[in-house]
């Protein structure tokens, strides 16, 4: 029971990597805030941690709006006692060659992807800060460390998670508080579908450029969200003390930096 007695608080809870998080957290004796917009899949992802005898939240957020983060969070300590581990997971993908990316997009992309690890990481560490124990950790993407066509604004939002990470882990250093990334590939999640409709609307034929990704990819394969939950316990986790500032790769081997 690696995070007894911890509070955590994980955007975009509901599906995919973010709700495999939560699971693994509460089968390792945490107390979990399921955050999201879609409140029929966070509601059901807190019942089910219910159901396994922890304390459980469905907070409904938008992650791009600072106010909504700031008082999701402050909920989340009022009614679990505090925040101990925070992930950033909530993620959109939208794709565009650069001269068809609109403000709108461009704008939507930061929004998300990093507005949002943002307003998590500033509402959460006051009180990380305050208890001197605190886990903060954003999920980024290989796309946070390499280009990609067509998609160079969810690139330029996701590598700047990573400078956020790094920063904040200088920051944070002397309280007691750790803040990583995790950057994964291919999840087979909703996002992979999302991935799979960019590329047909960029006149690719979606199937067989799907399958030319995994066929690149060294170990055959695209990842399980379980797989990503796996990481950030670790860096959750006690364990993982000594460990900041850092932005690990799990990708089967596609991407090794």
């Amino acid at each position: 029971m690696r995070l007894e007695g911890r509070r955590a608080f994980i955007t975009g809870g509901g599906r995919g990597i973010g709700r495999a998080i939560a699971f693994r957290f509460a089968n390792e004796g945490a107390d979990v805030a399921v955050v999201a917009r879609t409140r029929a899949e966070i509601d059901a992802v807190a019942e089910e941690i219910k159901e396994k005898g922890r304390r459980a939240l469905a907070i409904p957020c938008d992650v791009g709006d600072s106010k909504e983060v700031d008082e999701a969070v402050q909920r989340a300590s009022r009614e679990l006692g505090g925040v101990d581990v925070l992930v950033a997971n909530a993620g959109a993908l939208l794709h565009a060659r650069l001269e068809e990316t609109t403000d709108a997009l461009w704008d939507e992309m930061l929004r998300v992807n990093l507005n949002g690890a943002f307003y998590a990481f500033r509402a959460a560490i006051g009180g990380m800060s305050e208890r001197g124990w605190g886990r903060l950790i954003a999920i980024s993407s290989v796309s946070g460390k390499i280009g990609g066509p067509n998609r160079s604004a969810y690139h330029a939002a996701k590598h700047g998670v990573l400078g956020l990470v790094r920063s904040v882990a200088l920051e944070a250093a002397g309280v007691g508080v750790t803040v990583n990334a995790i950057c994964p590939g291919f999840v087979d999640t909703s996002l992979v579908d999302t991935f799979r409709k960019g590329l047909a609307s960029h006149a690719e034929e979606s199937e067989a450029a799907m399958n030319r990704y995994r066929d690149e990819i060294p170990m055959g394969r695209f990842l399980a969200p379980d797989e990503i939950a796996a990481m950030a316990l670790y860096l959750a986790s006690e364990e993982a003390a000594g460990i900041t500032g850092q932005a690990y790769t799990i990708s089967c081997g596609a991407i090794q930096i």
